[in-house]
């Protein structure tokens, strides 16, 4: 390479070139539409909504009365509507509240609570065969004015104070019904599932007023955005407060765990997010890890919810038909109307909401099996079977099970064929899989009218005489011999899984509502199976004909569960993993993924195979992975596919388990194919780039301050070297000399390994901002080490190293398009001006002294704020009274050539470069503050109202509106001050910021109250200058 394209104007233009095309790229793979298991498939809804403000719910039960509003939802032809006099309703259901989010309305109420209601009145006997104590259930909702809670902790702290006195007078109104209702079922969106733990940690809180929270698209994890220092304490406290309610340490008894664990040992959290069509919350953030033992909560995916099957934007998941009639169903099914709490225990409230949200695969799913029940003695074995041997259709110990076949049925018209699947007791490990495009029946159904067949697993009849729920008797007179089995039947235990046929398209064609029926399965592994002695499968009179099907098999489970590569990411980077599948293999592969747990990168499989015109249906797919389930169908169609996970996440809890890799669970009908297939797994990079924006969104601030404060940080050593305070251009290209570059590239590349290091973790924690909270804890609560990640990119991922010096690329290109974009806006500002002719602004003479109006505009500024306004109103001022500055002093310079003039324009433009890339930390709470002053609400803006906060910068801005010049820094202490002072400000930017974005504000503050005490050092002096001293015949420039 010739050395002219070395030097650092060409590094800077070719840097600034790729770092633009790669942020181009990452616009165009965002705004891609996904296709598969993340294309949207929610239906459309319909209902009669009416809404009734409870006015009574005044200023004598709340001091937020003025300020928030509660409703009643009714749903017209079903719910009774309150009189027309406006007297009072009296209310006979279970009350439920909803909580709106950020900026939410509380009719989002009314797509959930319509459908419980159309589904209560319409649907009451199936409802009652599944809850005996079902209840009616009354929607309350919130009318918080549209409030921004993502943006201002204290809003989100009073909407759950009005929250709980709105409890309290909710309960009030049930207090005439035969059974009072005690408590109130939470259903939030978004921060409002924040707001209901937060409503649980408050004085004000109703004792026992709240068993069950279930929250949808709500960032439990991690604040979805950190401009508000109170915003992440209230976190950081709530998040405290539950981890004390379900951990109790020894040596931890005071007053506030015991007062958090009697609030918390009854109530039940469902957490369940969109996926990644959520565009405005990572769903990494949803989950619930170190938070909620699995004993009270868990989080879900709709990818994976049974009925559900479709991605879920962050606002369509309040009204998505099949994921709120799932939801619907489930509340449906835990109210228990004969107890004051209105819903049944924990335990069994925990088990139907599995039952309801999980896929059935799951480990923690096996527990609510009738099969696992029975197996450990927490259910009987209600059914005796006596067979003939001559109903085995095969032979006694089958290993596979395919219908329809072309075998003839036995003559035995009284009696169904049987499959006897035998269970060995050799100590090898089996798993049973079932499939079927029909729904399982219990055996005493069997064959009403339909080819369904019964399940139940058995073990050899015990003859302790106890008498049985219901007995069968296969034998005929000409019986020669017959096995007699004790039995529970499991076709409880199928789930519903997506149809996938040939023409199959998505599973939203098999979802609730959908025109085609689901396919069910049953899987079984060694820990139920080895509690039984074999599996039966007895076949309906009514023949199976295709294109149903019913197919089922047990395996070693040495065959079933086969693992692709190893745990080497930098290997499935470089050259991909690969896996050849068998011919004869079994229905259902496991294919665990140890390299591929990061939510960063898209996985691309290439599944080649011949199809088979004998298979019974098409080949499918589920990825899972932590709490996320996804199908992909018809693999004939599309055999290849792209996995977006959800993963091991930037700044989220996680553990490392078995759950933590990707799994891949192939089902195929190999009982029909004699075809191998291979997968070839490779990382999709254009697609990884999607996945960047939402993780990293916040970083678009910090990075380029960590930019900006570090080219500050260099024209300030060539200013105490030099006496010349260089531009921030000349700044970018002394910071793209390469002796800067490669060394500050090469520490981005390392940064990410000692970030993720527990060492360097520790020892950064000292310094944060924020505690993040007790680890001790949250190893408790997940039963398993808990790990997080804060600092700079919150990478696990060391193969992932290239990530630091992408990050400088892109960081640098963006302010250097900034400060190019700036300088054109203000030169044309400038030229604009001289054609106007504009004398106040043209003139270049500026006073040295303050003027009155200055003082007392700066007085009342500063007196507003501890009373009033929050001092984000005056950052925003400061920053429009800078650019007067900057145009003043460009229109300054360009007349006077000294290189103390040239030195206050190129300052006060850097400072004003930075102020600007602070000010969209400051936006966000501003918004909120003038959102209260336009409802004119009573309740005053109680927050942001340190004057110390902004009493720097505003003074900074003054001195730099009179004219005066910061001096050199000339003794060794202020030249070691100065440096670190900026330094620490780069550095903290690029570790903490992305996480703690509010801190950037208080690091510039400090950094202005230096920059004046080395300004009062010269006035102590009375050597300040002024750029007024200075006329055009005086000492021209130093700058080149």
């Amino acid at each position: 390479m010739p050395p002219t394209l070395v030097t650092p104007r060409y590094v800077l233009l070719i840097l600034t070139l790729c770092g633009l095309s790669l942020l181009s790229l990452i616009a165009f793979s965002f705004l891609e539409q996904l296709d598969g298991p993340d294309s949207a498939k929610c239906r459309s809804v319909y209902m009669s909504p009416a809404y009734a403000r409870v006015h009574g719910f005044d200023e004598s039960h709340t001091r937020f009365a003025s300020k928030y509003s509660l409703y009643l939802y009714r749903e017209q032809g079903r719910d009774t509507l309150p009189n027309n006099d406006g007297q009072s309703l009296r209310l006979t259901g279970t009350p439920v509240l909803f909580i709106p989010g950020n900026a939410g309305s509380y009719k989002q109420v009314r797509s959930l609570a319509s459908q419980s209601a159309n589904s209560y009145y319409t649907e009451l006997e199936k409802f009652k065969e599944l809850n005996p104590h079902v209840n009616s259930l009354d929607f309350f909702a919130a009318d918080f004015n549209e409030d921004f809670t993502a943006f201002h902790g204290r809003t989100m702290l009073d909407q759950a104070e009005y929250l709980n006195d709105a409890i309290g007078f909710i309960l009030s109104l049930y207090r005439h019904n035969p059974t009072p209702a005690r408590s109130v079922i939470l259903v939030g969106h978004s921060m409002g599932g924040i707001v209901a733990r937060v409503m649980l940690s408050l004085p004000n809180y109703v004792e026992d007023s709240v068993n069950t929270i279930i929250t949808l698209a709500a960032p439990h994890a991690a604040a979805p955005a950190t401009f508000d220092a109170e915003l992440l304490h209230v976190f950081a406290a709530t998040d405290d407060f539950w981890r004390h309610g379900f951990v109790s340490l020894d040596s931890d008894d005071s007053g506030f765990s015991k007062i958090a664990r009697r609030r918390l040992e009854n109530v039940s959290l469902v957490s369940i997010t969109g996926g990644l069509l959520d565009n405005m919350l990572p769903a990494d953030y949803t989950s619930l890890t170190g938070l909620v033992p699995e004993t009270n909560g868990f989080t879900i995916a709709t990818t994976g919810i049974p009925g559900v099957w479709t991605p879920i934007d962050h606002l369509a998941i309040v009204w998505c038909d099949q994921l709120r009639k799932v939801i619907a169903s489930s509340l449906l099914q835990l109210v228990d109307k004969t107890s004051v709490s209105q819903t049944y225990p924990l335990q069994k409230r925990m088990e139907i909401l599995r039952k309801n949200l999980f896929t059935g695969f799951e480990a923690d799913a096996t527990q609510d099996f009738d099969s696992y029940k029975a197996g450990a003695g927490k259910l009987d074995l209600p059914y005796k079977l006596k067979i003939d041997t001559k109903q085995f259709k095969d032979t006694s110990r089958q290993r596979n099970l395919q219908l329809p076949n072309s075998k003839l049925k036995r003559d035995l018209l009284s009696s169904p064929d049987m499959h006897l699947f035998y269970i060995p007791k050799d100590g090898l490990k089996f798993k049973f899989n079932f499939l079927s495009s029909l729904k399982p029946v219990d055996i005493s159904r069997l064959g009403e009218g339909l080819a369904s067949p019964s399940i139940l697993l058995c073990r050899t009849l015990n003859p302790d005489g106890r008498s049985f729920k219901e007995e069968f008797d296969y034998t005929t007179g000409t019986t020669s011999k017959a096995v007699q089995l004790e039995c529970i039947d499991i076709h409880r235990d199928a789930h519903e899984i997506p149809r996938s046929y040939n023409d199959s398209i998505s599973s939203s064609e098999s979802s609730l509502g959908g025109e085609k029926r689901p396919f069910y399965s049953i899987q079984l592994d060694s820990r139920v199976l080895s509690m039984f002695d074999a599996v039966v499968i007895a076949e309906s009179p009514v023949p199976v004909e295709s294109p149903e099907f019913v197919l089922a098999d047990l395996e070693l489970t040495q065959s079933t569960d086969l693992v692709l590569g190893d745990y080497s990411l930098w290997t499935l980077l470089s050259r991909g993993y690969d896996i050849t599948l068998p011919a004869h293999r079994p229905l259902s592969i496991s294919i665990k993924i140890p390299s591929a747990w990061s939510s960063l990168l898209a996985y691309n499989f290439d599944i080649r195979y011949q199809q088979s015109q004998m298979e019974r249906f098409s080949p499918m797919i589920s990825q899972r992975i932590r709490d996320e389930t996804k199908w992909h169908i018809n693999l004939h169609q599309d055999k290849s596919i792209t996995a977006l996970i959800q993963g091991i996440s930037p700044y989220c809890p996680f553990t490392r388990d078995d759950t933590s890799s990707l799994e891949l669970q192939l089902f195929s009908d190999s009982l029909a194919s004699d075809q191998i297939m291979d997968i070839y797994l490779t990382v999709n990079w254009f697609k990884s780039l999607k996945l960047l924006v939402l993780k990293y969104r916040l970083s678009i601030f910090s990075f380029p301050v960590f930019i900006t404060t570090l080219v500050f940080f260099l024209q300030f050593r060539k200013y105490i070297k030099e006496d010349v305070f260089p531009s921030f251009g000349e700044g970018l290209l002394m910071l793209c000399d390469p002796h800067m570059l490669f060394p500050l590239a090469l520490v981005l590349s390392v940064l990410s390994s000692f970030a993720s290091h527990r060492f360097f973790q520790k020892l950064l924690s000292y310094i944060d901002p924020v505690d993040f909270g007790n680890k001790t804890l949250m190893h408790e609560i997940a039963k398993s080490d808990v790990f997080v990640n804060l600092y700079f990119l919150g990478l696990e991922e060391k193969a992932l190293w290239f990530f630091g010096p992408v990050v400088l690329v892109i960081s640098l290109s963006l302010v250097c398009a900034f400060y190019n974009l700036l300088q054109v806006l203000l030169w044309t500002i400038v030229m604009v001006m001289r054609k106007l002719h504009f004398p106040c602004l043209l003139k270049p003479g500026m006073s040295g002294n303050y003027n009155k109006r200055r003082a007392l505009g700066t007085a009342l500024i500063l007196t507003l704020v501890p009373l009033y306004i929050p001092y984000q109103f005056p950052y925003v001022v400061s920053c429009l009274v800078q650019c007067t500055v900057v145009i003043r002093a460009f229109v300054t310079s360009s007349g006077q050539k000294h290189v103390s003039v040239e030195n206050f324009r190129n300052f006060n433009f850097s400072l004003l470069i930075l102020m600007l890339w602070i000010l969209p930390v400051n936006i966000p709470v501003l918004i909120v503050w003038i959102h209260n002053f336009s409802l004119r609400w009573a309740t005053p803006f109680s927050s942001h109202h340190n004057f110390l906060a902004i009493i720097s910068i505003v003074f900074l801005v003054q001195n730099n509106v009179a004219g005066n010049i910061i001096p050199r820094p000339t003794s060794a202490v202020t030249i070691f001050v100065t440096k670190f002072v900026i330094i620490y400000f780069s550095l903290c930017s690029l570790i903490y910021g992305t996480r703690h974005l509010f801190w950037l504000h208080y690091l510039f503050n400090f950094l202005c109250a230096w920059l004046l005490c080395l300004l009062l050092e010269d006035v102590w002096k009375k050597q300040v200058k002024n750029v007024t001293m200075f006329k055009k015949e005086d000492t021209p420039s130093k700058l080149n």
